[in-house]
């Protein structure tokens, strides 16, 4: 299910863009979106560290050149030219990478349940089961 939640609220905001920029631009969009919902929880300092570490997690996988410890504003930027330099494929690849990363992290600090609100919160995820919220 958070496969399909990270896919859509990615393909909902490149939509028929097929090359790296648009893709780039939605994989920082839903990093931005993901932070903010978490900023709220855990507070903006906290939030920036876990998007750091999943960066730091993904960097010998996807070779970043992103500074690896940065103020968020910087490090988005510097992800979101990252992502645009490279191949259509690889710059889905590596967003798709980056965010399952950083979504796996808050499930084994928070639970799955919870995590998954919270990404559907954060990106309004309209096709998502959200029946299955009522059990949560």
């Amino acid at each position: 299910m958070r496969e399909d939640i990270i896919k859509q609220a990615l393909s909902e905001r490149y939509g028929d863009g097929s090359g790296p920029g648009p893709i780039a631009e939605a994989t920082i969009t839903v990093l931005r979106l993901l932070h903010a919902e978490l900023a709220l929880v855990v507070g903006a300092q906290a939030s920036a560290a876990l998007v750091v570490h999943a960066v730091h997690r993904t960097r010998s996988k996807l070779d970043w050149t992103a500074p690896p410890a940065a103020a968020p504003e910087t490090l988005l930027k510097a992800l979101h030219d990252d992502l645009a330099a490279r191949s259509t494929a690889e710059c889905l690849f590596a967003g798709e990478t980056l965010i399952f990363a950083l979504v796996d992290h808050l499930i084994s600090l928070i639970g799955e349940p919870l995590t998954l609100r919270m990404l559907i919160s954060a990106w309004s995820t309209h096709g998502a089961d959200q029946s299955s919220q009522e059990n949560l």
